[in-house]
C-alpha cells in the first residue's frame, strides 16, 4: 500500500468540514493530514478532533510552509482566497484541490493557469458533478457520438436565499470584499455555479475540457440590498458547441432545481432535480439511465485527485475546465453593467423573522416560463422592471484558448 499523501487543509470550517469528516474516517489511510490553516479553526465542527491528533494550527499558509511541506493543499476559503493561494501553494510544491468556483476574475484565472504551468503540478478545482460517475458516464457518450450534435443546453435553479446567508461574511452578495478583492458573488458564481460549469463541462472537446464561450447575453436583477445580482439569466454561444441557457435566483418563494434539458441531435438528456437520475432518450424510443449525479462526486473529487498524484488517473476538473464559467460570469457583468433593483412594492418577505427570503414577485413562474421556451425573460414578457442585456463577445478567450 502506498504513503498516504501528506495534507494541508486551507479552511475547514464550512465546507472545509467536509474534507475533514473523509479524511479522519478513511479506512485505508490515503492522506495524512498535516497542518491545518484557518484563523477562525476554534470555530470549527473538526478542531477538537484535530487538535486531539496533534495536527498543528496555523494562520497563513505562508506561517505553515516555513515549518513543514505537503503534497497536497486543499483550499476551502473564500473566492477571493483562491488564485493567490493556489499559486501560492503551487510554488511551495503541494498539488492543489480547490473549492468552487475557480476564482472571482478571468486575470485570477490566467494567474493561476500560468502558476501551475510553470510548477508542473496537478490543480483540481471541486466541483463535484465532474468527478461523478453519473457525469462521467455521460461525457463518455457525447465524445462518442451516441447522442449526436450538441445543440442546446438549458438549466433552471430557483433557490432561495435568507438574509441570514447575506449576513453571514463581508461578501455574500458583492461584487467585491471589504479589502476591496473581487468577488463576483452571485448565485451564478457561488451556490448555483455546479450548473453553469456542467454545461460548459459536458459541452468540451475531451474529458478534462469545457466549450469555450465565445458570446453572452445577460439580465441581471436583485431583491435583496446588495451590490450584486441575486437573479440571472444567461444566453451564452459557444465555439463549436450547444447554445447555453442558464436561469437561477435566491428571490423566489419556493425550491427548484437543478433540473435541465440538454438537447443533441438524436437524444435528449434530463434531470428533474436533486434525489433523481439523469435519463437519456433516444430519437428510436429507447432510454439509458446515467444515475444520480448528487451520488459520488464529493468523495470522487477527493480520492480521485489523490489517485491522480499517486500517478493512477488524471485531473477530470482542473483550471481549464473551470474557467470557462469564471469568463462567463465575468463577461455577464459586461453585457449587462448595470443591474436592475426589483421594484420594491413587488418584493416582500416569506419564512420566520430574522431568517426571510426576499421574493420577487411572479419571478419563478416567469424563469421557469423562460427556461420552457428556451428564450429570456425580457423576450417573452413586457414587464417594465425587465432588464436586457447587450450580447457581447467573452473577453479574455485568447489566453485560454484551447
Amino acid at each position: 500500500m502506498s504513503d498516504p499523501v501528506s495534507i494541508v487543509l486551507v479552511g475547514i470550517g464550512g465546507y472545509g468540514g467536509t474534507y475533514c469528516h473523509l479524511l479522519l474516517n478513511d479506512k485505508q489511510s490515503r492522506g495524512k493530514i498535516v497542518g491545518v490553516v484557518d484563523p477562525f479553526a476554534e470555530k470549527a465542527q473538526f478542531f477538537s478532533e484535530l487538535k486531539k491528533r496533534k495536527i498543528p494550527f496555523y494562520d497563513t499558509l505562508a506561517e505553515f510552509y516555513t515549518q513543514h511541506t505537503a503534497d497536497l493543499a486543499i483550499l476551502s476559503t473564500p473566492i477571493s482566497l483562491h488564485s493567490r493561494q493556489t499559486c501560492e501553494a503551487l510554488e511551495h510544491g503541494s498539488h492543489v484541490l480547490c473549492e468552487k468556483p475557480l476564482c472571482a476574475h478571468p486575470a485570477e484565472a490566467a494567474a493561476m493557469l500560468a502558476a501551475q504551468r510553470k510548477s508542473g503540478l496537478l490543480v483540481a478545482i471541486g466541483y463535484q458533478w465532474s468527478f461523478c460517475s453519473a457525469i462521467q458516464s455521460l461525457k463518455a457518450d457525447i465524445l462518442d457520438g451516441r447522442l449526436g450534435r450538441p445543440v442546446q443546453f438549458k438549466t433552471l435553479v430557483l433557490w432561495p436565499r435568507t438574509d441570514t446567508y447575506y449576513a453571514r461574511n463581508n461578501w455574500a452578495g458583492a461584487m467585491k470584499n471589504a479589502d476591496g478583492d473581487w468577488v463576483y458573488d452571485s448565485p451564478a458564481n457561488n451556490a448555483c455555479a455546479h450548473y453553469l460549469h456542467n454545461m460548459l463541462y459536458l459541452a468540451g472537446s475531451s474529458p478534462e475540457k469545457s466549450v469555450l464561450p465565445v458570446r453572452m447575453q445577460a439580465e441581471l436583477y436583485r431583491a435583496n440590498p446588495i451590490s450584486n445580482y441575486d437573479t440571472a439569466a444567461f444566453r451564452i454561444t459557444t465555439q463549436d458547441g450547444p447554445e447555453i441557457l442558464f436561469y437561477t435566483t435566491h428571490a423566489s418563494s419556493r425550491t427548484l432545481g437543478p433540473i435541465f434539458k440538454y438537447t443533441f441531435e438524436e437524444a435528449t438528456v434530463e434531470f428533474s432535480g436533486r434525489g433523481g437520475d439523469i435519463v437519456a432518450t433516444f430519437a428510436n424510443g429507447q432510454q439509458k439511465n446515467y444515475g444520480n449525479p448528487d451520488q459520488d462526486g464529493v468523495e470522487e473529487k477527493l480520492w480521485g485527485t489523490i489517485r491522480a498524484i499517486r500517478g493512477d488517473g488524471s485531473i477530470l476538473c482542473g483550471i481549464e475546465a473551470s474557467m470557462k464559467q469564471t469568463l462567463c460570469i465575468y463577461a455577464a457583468t459586461l453585457s449587462c453593467p448595470a443591474i436592475r433593483s426589483f421594484p420594491c412594492d413587488l418584493v416582500y418577505k416569506a419564512g420566520v423573522p430574522g431568517n426571510q427570503v426576499r421574493v420577487m414577485t411572479g419571478l419563478a413562474e416567469l424563469l421557469e416560463k423562460a427556461y420552457l421556451e428556451s428564450t429570456l425573460p425580457a423576450e417573452i414578457s413586457n414587464a417594465f422592471w425587465l432588464n436586457p442585456g447587450k450580447s457581447v463577445p467573452v473577453p479574455m478567450t485568447s489566453v485560454i484558448r484551447q
